[in-house]
């Protein structure tokens, strides 16, 4: 099943567009051939309107950001994808993320369409709470598109930078969803639970430092706030089960506000866990804490 989904990236990056524009109304079942559904805020129950919609495992989609003219949510937060006009046999193991500035990433989970499919999903806000009156108001910049040209191909295990969300500015004791993508440029797989396989996001230089400790984010060991981090020095892990060659991870973690006012940055780089750091494209997170 991954060859038959690497062979239809390219497909999918060009027939999505096609079919957002025949979207119909959202029917009650989906038809044989169909992947639908509709997705909604969870703290509103409101539509969610221009989610990016990826199929996967997961493919070139930035639409998160507002660059990729991609398959979208309508304004009913509905979405098709016809697996007959991608030449995709129904019956298949798929899985659905959703992206959205201001929202938590949603993932459907693994799933087989047989004779159709509907997922109706639910996404969290990223829960910023209203700034109170003053100078100090919480936003998140515009996000990072990624580059017109990445390497590919490359022996071995390499990753490339391909964009990020914006950098926060957040009152003391705030949090902010954060995502980060990377590019599998090398000629092998990512293979998450497998040790020496599988790729996280790690601290680095020159702040906080090579697997240090950091006030932005980690599992509560060594003085860090908890906010769910695999281990104080590991930001994040592959979020699909495998990203083979040409594909993109998107790492999604959370960054606390420390409680002092100032300019916090985080580095980061990705690495095989139990086998060597990726290359450093000096990536990292700008915080302002007002």
């Amino acid at each position: 099943m991954r060859s038959r989904l690497i062979r239809l990236f390219a497909t999918v990056t060009l027939l999505l567009p096609v079919l957002l524009a025949v979207m119909p109304a959202a029917p009650a079942a989906a038809a044989a051939g169909k992947i639908q559904g509709t997705i909604t805020s969870k703290l509103t129950g409101q539509p969610v309107a221009d989610a990016c919609v990826t199929l996967g495992p997961p493919v070139r989609c930035f639409g998160a950001f507002g660059s990729n003219p991609g398959l979208h949510t309508n304004s009913a937060g509905f979405y098709v994808i016809d697996l007959d006009a991608l030449s995709a046999l129904d019956g298949g193991m798929w899985e659905l993320y959703f992206l959205k500035d201001g929202y938590t990433m949603l993932y459907s989970g693994k799933f087989t369409s047989n004779g159709g499919y509907t997922y109706n999903g639910q996404m969290l806000p990223a829960g910023i709470a209203p700034p109170p009156p003053g100078p100090c108001s919480t936003s998140v910049g515009p996000g990072i598109a990624p580059p017109a040209v990445v390497p590919t191909g490359i022996a071995g295990r390499h990753a490339a930078w391909y964009g990020q969300s914006g950098y926060p500015t957040l009152r003391a004791g705030e949090r902010s969803t954060a995502t980060v993508a990377f590019y599998n440029s090398g000629s092998m797989g990512w293979v998450r639970g497998r040790m020496g396989e599988v790729a996280y996001l790690g601290t680095w230089g020159p702040q906080p430092g090579q697997d240090a400790p950091t006030s932005l984010g980690g599992d509560g060991q060594l003085g860090t706030p908890n906010t769910g981090w695999p281990r104080y020095n590991r930001i994040a892990v592959q979020p699909a089960d495998y990203v083979g060659p040409g594909q993109v991870a998107w790492f999604q973690f959370t960054i606390a506000a420390p409680p002092s006012p100032g300019t916090y940055k985080l580095y980061l780089r990705p690495l095989i866990e139990g086998a060597a750091w990726l290359e450093d494209y000096g990536v990292f997170w700008v915080v302002t804490v007002c």
